[in-house]
This record gives C-alpha cells, sequence and structure tokens, in this order.
C-alpha cells in the first residue's frame, strides 16, 4: 500500500493483533466472585466495556457500562467496579472510581498512569498499567484483554470463549491483507459513504459492534454516522426515514449482520430493507466471517477501523488528530 496521510493509523490498526498477544502475558489479581460488575469509562476505553459483555453474553452475572460520572444508586458493597481510562485522566471516569470506592465496592484500575492510577495507589487497589503514547481509541487490544482474562479467572467468560480469544491475533492478522488490497470491502464501504451519511443498523447483540463503527468514523473520518439497534429501530425509527427527503436521500444504510442473528429479527432486515430502499441512497449487507463467535465479532470490528481510515483518506483527514475533542478538554480544564 503506497504511503498516505493516515499511514501512522494504519501501523496502529495493524498493531491489534500484538496487543492482544502482549497483554494475555499481563499478571493480574485475584478478585472474589462479584454480584454484579460495572465497566467504567469513556470513548475508546468504555468500547471495550461494550466488547467484553458481548464476549460474555452467556454469564448469569451481571455486566453494566458506566458512560456517567458516578454509579447507579444500586451499586453496592459486593460488586466489581472496573475503572478504564487509558489516558488516566478522563474525569467522568475519575469521579465514577471515586464514587465506588464511597460505596464499598471491589475497585480495578486500567490505564496507563495519570490520575487513576495514583488513587488506586492511595486506596491501595489493583492497578493495571498499559503501554502510553497510543490514541485510546487504537488501544483496544490493551484496553479489553486484561478485562478478558479477570472474567475469565472468575469463571464469567467460559473457557472455550478464551481460547477462541487467544487464537484471535492469527486470525487478525490474515484479515490485513485482505483489507489492506486495492479493491477490498472496506475501501468499497468508505467509497459508498463518502458525502453522504453513514448508517449502521445491527442487532442487539452486535449493537457494541455498531457503536465502534460509528465512533471510529467520528474520530478517525471526521465524519457525521448513525447507528441503531434491531429490533427496537423498527418501532420508530423506520418510520422517520422519509423526510427530509433530500437529507434521507443522503443516507447510505449498512446492515452488519451474523449467522446467529434471531430469526425474526433476520426477517425484520429483509422487509426494512424493502422498506426503505426508495428514500435512501442505497444499503450495503455485511456478514460477519469466522469459525466462533469471537472471530465473527472481530471481523466486523476491524473491518470498521479500516473503513474509518479510508475514508479519512477520501476526506483528507488526518485520522489521528482530534481537535475538537482536544479544544473541549482545554476549555474544560480551565
Amino acid at each position: 500500500m503506497r504511503r498516505f496521510l493516515g499511514m501512522e493509523m494504519l501501523e496502529l490498526i495493524r498493531s491489534l493483533p500484538n496487543q492482544i498477544e502482549e497483554a494475555l502475558q499481563y499478571e493480574l489479581p485475584l478478585l472474589e466472585m462479584p454480584k454484579r460488575i460495572f465497566i467504567c469509562g469513556m470513548g475508546g476505553s468504555a468500547i471495550a466495556g461494550d466488547i467484553t459483555k458481548t464476549l460474555a453474553k452467556n454469564s448469569k452475572i451481571a455486566i453494566e457500562v458506566v458512560r456517567d460520572y458516578s454509579l447507579p444508586s444500586y451499586a453496592t458493597k459486593g460488586d466489581l467496579l472496573i475503572a478504564s481510562s487509558y489516558s488516566g485522566d478522563t474525569e467522568e471516569t475519575i469521579s465514577a472510581f471515586e464514587d465506588g470506592k464511597s460505596k464499598n465496592l471491589t475497585l480495578l484500575a486500567i490505564s496507563s498512569g495519570g490520575k487513576l492510577e495514583n488513587l488506586a495507589q492511595k486506596y491501595e487497589v489493583p492497578h493495571i498499567k498499559i503501554p502510553q503514547g497510543y490514541p485510546p481509541r487504537t488501544a483496544l487490544g490493551y484496553l479489553l484483554t486484561p478485562i478478558v482474562k479477570v472474567l475469565k479467572n472468575l469463571g464469567i467468560i467460559d473457557d472455550k470463549t478464551f481460547e477462541d480469544y487467544i487464537k484471535l491475533p492469527k486470525f487478525l492478522q490474515s484479515l490485513q491483507e485482505e483489507f489492506e488490497k486495492e479493491n477490498s470491502l472496506a475501501i468499497e464501504l468508505a467509497s459508498k459513504y463518502y458525502r453522504r451519511i453513514p448508517v449502521i443498523y445491527t442487532s442487539t447483540a452486535l449493537y457494541p459492534v455498531a457503536l465502534r463503527w460509528k465512533a471510529q468514523i467520528n474520530e478517525n473520518s471526521k465524519a457525521f454516522c448513525h447507528t441503531m439497534e434491531f429490533p427496537e429501530m423498527n418501532h420508530n425509527e423506520i418510520n422517520g426515514i422519509k423526510n427530509p427527503a433530500g437529507r434521507c436521500e443522503d443516507l447510505w444504510v449498512t446492515f452488519l449482520q451474523d449467522e446467529e442473528d434471531h430469526p425474526r429479527v433476520k426477517l425484520r432486515f429483509e422487509i426494512t430493507k424493502e422498506l426503505i430502499e426508495n428514500s435512501i441512497q442505497g444499503y450495503s449487507i455485511i456478514e460477519s466471517k469466522g469459525s466462533n463467535w469471537v472471530h465473527r465479532i472481530f471481523y466486523l470490528i476491524y473491518l470498521g477501523d479500516y473503513v474509518s481510515l479510508y475514508l479519512a483518506k477520501f476526506y483528507k483527514e488526518d485520522p489521528i488528530a482530534i481537535p475538537r475533542i482536544s479544544e473541549l478538554k482545554r476549555r474544560l480544564s480551565q
């Protein structure tokens, strides 16, 4: 692939398999089985919690992702709070961590340093330190893998799922050549999204994947993106894809589908395509690929990462820079 603006982001995307392999070697604390698990984070740090819920879909322990300054009122002693902040300085996560301390939750922190590491040392609770120097959204392997391993040690993620996760780096490496070809699916999708509004629809089980696509397109491509899950979409939004007609005609809808989707959800996808196709620019159907649930999830995640990179190229945007987020944080700190 020829070098272009964004080559640095390409290398960061390529680093995901190595991140997972490295993080699988981390020494982790032994924790007691919690009543519930709260994973607190924002942005690229929070998506690790969303994906964890998807991987642990058969868990009998409730897992809740908190994107806020405080925990729900029902959080209490016996629950586990995993605070995930790549920088360690995310104010919402710091606040939620302090809230967890005040409510006597079991605490675990994950960061590359910052205030969160200092608080973990102050409260004498476990802290998992991950490498510095990455944009948080490109450190998914470092942020996710420790949580997966902790939940495996607790028996919340089953042995088969964890075995599939261990094999994930090799699977991701096999996708790199596929997604970096001149005529790749990733480039095709990015071309469909260029100068249009991407809309990502998927099942509830795969909704964290759609959220990852949205965030990557927002941050890397500097483009607007909308997501919605099925079947909820059919109870409201399907009726709204009509007006204003000129705007709806700019929509390019992508359906992210999986072989394990509920039969009724599959049927809803088919009917929805027929009902909205005359109101939108067009649609794409993307089927997950892989021999197991873990690999199929990450096939879609990795595809979305590449799509966002190529869309940034089409818009001539630097996929690393996040000027508005940086300016927002600067003003908030004053």
